[in-house]
């Protein structure tokens, strides 16, 4: 118990009573945490800053047995803007999504909160929605050690492949005799092959830099969400209907 600093990025707010919000945080040393906000309601008061979701600060908070109470924040960047477009701030706010039923181990959190700022950084800069959040997927798979298998077939580990296939079943890329074994695997061309292998390699805001076609950004973004589905055990696969916007 007592007073701790950290930094922290706001991925949740729900207002608790009249004057006060319950906070969620992703932070850099102590995963997901929920922190109460006393007054934040109130404008101009002490813990009215940094209480809104997409607000990344150092907060100064008392850590109790079970809970954390808000003393103040010194916000160090925001990403508000990415509201004005409905599609940037859906991608955004799957990412939260995203990153919030991942950061259950305090070890990864501080990667998470990374590349999240990272990918929220992309969105802002422009880069295409659909691509930085389908990346941010695959990259949160990895950080919290599941990856898919890119090196060789995941069913029969040879290196010998013409054609890629990616198995949900296997967790990676399988070679075109083993997809016959494997219904629901899915065609792979080079492109999107290329894709998945860069976002695996690339590290920090270098993993929202390249661009796909809309055919291979559709194929890209449908594993990298059926993928993170699968091992979150939650249905991501709606973001599919933001390519309606």
């Amino acid at each position: 118990m007592g007073v701790i600093k950290t930094k922290g990025l706001v991925i949740k707010e729900v207002s608790y009573n009249d004057s006060d919000k319950m906070l969620t945080l992703i932070t850099e040393d102590y995963g997901k945490i929920t922190v109460l906000a006393r007054n934040a309601k109130k404008n101009g008061s002490r813990t009215s800053y940094g209480t809104q979701v997409l607000t990344y600060g150092e907060y100064v908070l008392f850590k109790g047995r079970t809970s954390f109470i808000m003393n103040s924040c010194d916000v160090l960047m925001n990403f508000y803007n990415l509201a004005t477009d409905l599609t940037c701030f859906t991608h955004a706010a799957h990412m939260l999504d995203m990153a919030g039923d991942a950061a259950q181990d305090n070890m990864v959190s501080a990667q998470i909160l990374n590349i999240l700022l990272y990918g929220l950084q992309a969105l802002k800069k422009g880069r295409t929605p659909l691509l930085v959040s389908a990346s941010f997927a695959l990259k949160l798979m990895q950080i919290t050690g599941y990856p898919p298998h890119v090196c060789s077939c995941a069913s029969c580990n040879t290196c010998d492949i013409e054609q890629i296939f990616f198995s949900f079943k296997y967790n990676g890329f399988i070679c075109e005799n083993c997809s016959k074994q494997d219904s629901e695997a899915v065609f792979v061309d080079i492109g999107v092959a290329k894709g998945i292998m860069y976002v695996l390699c690339a590290q920090k805001g270098g993993v929202f830099n390249f661009e796909l076609s809309s055919e291979l950004l559709n194929v890209f973004s449908n594993i990298a969400f059926r993928y993170i589905s699968q091992h979150l055990d939650k249905n991501y696969k709606k973001l599919d209907i933001l390519n309606e916007f």
